[in-house]
């Protein structure tokens, strides 16, 4: 919810102005377009490479420079980046992006005055977000304690930046000790406590901890995890305050922890479900600040899958370490990343190796079950799926799919009357639920039973999701084969121009043409169907399609 608070927060300045541009000379061609082509699919490591590569048939191209840079720090080769960071600025070349870059290897090292130095002259490329959280902590780094902890009060242009000002400011004053000034930061002033993600809530008790005050520690817990901050972590921290064991305060341990969190947050209002680079950028920064920062990991992996960079996802989920409570979380990660980079049996030995440690979890044993199907293990998926609902301790909406799931794998075990009971239960969970809805009627149609029932589910399941090819192409499909062969064309057309190169939509629409008269168009589709790699049955079939024609087809399957 609070990304949207963010829409006049963010760095005006986008990565994408930084490559792209052509330039040439001599032995630059080459290299240049390969770098440009590999940034431009993701593949920044790649891309890195052929940039300085370039940078070596032309090096005082600044451009290639900049390039570079990006590339290494996206591909998280952060050591490299700041190489080129800092030749850029011994020669007067730097830019925001290469500042930034800079700062981040000071503040690492310690030396925080370099670091506010290298942000100077930043601030009108820089959200105010950004800018008041990077000069208030790299002014407390330095040892101006006064000028950082006023710098987090300046924030105050708007309710989210007050709110993010004070919140770093209460960090700030825990780092320096000063706990009562912290406690009373974060208390919040009557409208609830500033907790703005779960470390938050670790920190405050640690801070409550050391002021003494164990029952409003445990006060606080409690009514975190009644809010959802329910994991083994947090839940033993809580038993800790309630048997007298308070915790020291730990989490705050240099300024690098508030300039990674000012990082995290602006990347993450940034990324919206889609490929962004200035995101992934402020992430990887936060990354290096802090390599065992969950947030930042879980971040980078999510924006380099929307890239189709799993191989880099993967990496960077085996970052989070075994005692984060995200641990399971990022393993069923970096095994669909695996997955996705088509390396099944390493994502299978992650969750099989999941499973063994966690038993009884839910979440692991789905994703377990969910890769043994999608390699067509019907008997291992089904299993996966049986101690996966055998844990579940009370059904509710979500566990729908538990059912579904398993009702596929017994339906492609040929065990139809479990798959049955299984679909009927995930409906039971979650009614009129489109995707159970389809399978069922389907199944329905193939088998050559309850044709009317099957047209009512894809009806109502075609209401619920317009836009789903396949879901549509049931609907027509059942028309088909209850004989509407004119109700089933519209239907057919739309599947095929939600699916455009499936072979089975296109398929199925040249034989609901066929019935209708319009054969030259059927055969067509059929031919379109062939070119989008059907399977070998179906390829023969419509291959015998085209010789005779569909009457024939069906007469010869009818006698066999």
């Amino acid at each position: 919810m609070y990304k949207q608070l963010f829409k006049a927060l963010i760095l005006g300045v986008s990565l994408l102005s930084t490559t792209g541009t052509p330039v040439f000379s001599q032995g630059l061609a080459g290299p240049y377009l390969a770098a440009n082509r590999a940034f431009e699919h993701g593949s920044f490591d790649t891309a890195a490479r052929y940039y300085v590569r370039a940078m070596a048939a032309d090096p005082e191209n600044l451009r290639l420079k900049q390039s570079a840079m990006i590339s290494f720090v996206a591909a998280g080769e952060f050591r490299s980046a700041a190489g080129i960071a800092h030749v850029m600025r011994a020669n007067n070349e730097a830019d925001v992006f290469v500042d930034l870059v800079a700062l981040t290897d000071f503040a690492q090292k310690g030396d925080y005055e370099s670091g506010l130095s290298a942000i100077s002259l930043n601030q009108d490329y820089l959200s105010p977000l950004l800018w008041g959280l990077l000069d208030a902590w790299l002014k407390v780094g330095s040892g101006d304690i006064e000028a950082g902890l006023k710098a987090f009060d300046v924030m105050s242009d708007n309710d989210t930046l007050t709110l993010y000002g004070q919140y770093h400011k209460g960090l700030a004053q825990a780092y320096l000790g000063e706990f009562e000034a912290a406690a009373k930061i974060l208390g919040g002033t009557g409208d609830g406590a500033i907790h703005l993600n779960r470390d938050s809530i670790v920190i405050h008790t640690e801070i409550l901890s050391e002021l003494g005050r164990g029952e409003e520690a445990l006060q606080l817990l409690d009514d975190a995890i009644a809010r959802g901050f329910r994991d083994e972590q947090l839940l033993a921290l809580r038993d800790d305050v309630s048997s007298g064991k308070l915790p020291s305060f730990t989490k705050v341990d240099a300024p690098t922890y508030g300039i990674s969190e000012a990082f995290v947050t602006l990347a993450d209002a940034m990324s919206r479900g889609e490929p962004n680079r200035t995101a992934l950028f402020y992430a990887r920064l936060a990354q290096h600040l802090r390599p065992e920062f969950v947030d930042a990991s879980l971040l980078v992996a999510e924006l380099l899958e929307l890239e189709d960079q799993f191989n880099l996802a993967g990496e960077a989920y085996r970052l989070i370490p075994a005692n984060s409570p995200s641990f399971k979380e990022a393993e069923i990660g970096r095994a669909e990343a695996l997955r996705a980079a088509g390396d099944t049996d390493g994502a299978t030995e992650i969750l099989v190796d999941l499973a063994d440690n966690f038993p009884g979890d839910v979440l692991v044993l789905n994703a377990l079950g969910d890769i043994y199907r999608g390699v067509e293990n019907f008997v291992d998926s089904v299993d996966a799926y049986t101690r996966a609902i055998d844990n579940v301790s009370e059904f509710g909406s979500r566990h729908w799919v538990l059912f579904y799931t398993r009702g596929i794998g017994y339906e492609q075990l040929q065990n139809w009357p479990a798959a049955e009971q299984d679909l009927r239960r995930a409906l039971e969970l979650s009614p009129n639920q489109p995707f159970v809805l389809n399978y069922i009627a389907y199944s329905y149609i193939e088998m050559g039973i309850k044709f009317e029932e099957a047209q009512e589910m894809i009806e109502t399941a075609v209401a619920g999701m317009p836009s789903n090819g396949y879901i549509t192409d049931s609907l027509g499909w059942v028309l088909y084969r209850v004989g509407k062969f004119e109700e089933a064309v519209a239907p057919m057309e739309r599947a095929v121009e939600l699916l455009p190169v499936d072979p089975i939509v296109n398929d199925h629409l040249g034989d609901v043409l066929w019935m209708v008269g319009r054969k030259l168009e059927a055969e067509f589709q059929w031919r379109r169907a062939m070119s989008f790699d059907p399977s070998p049955e179906d390829m023969e079939r419509i291959k015998r399609k085209l010789e005779i024609g569909l009457d024939v087809v069906l007469e010869e399957e009818a006698t066999n």
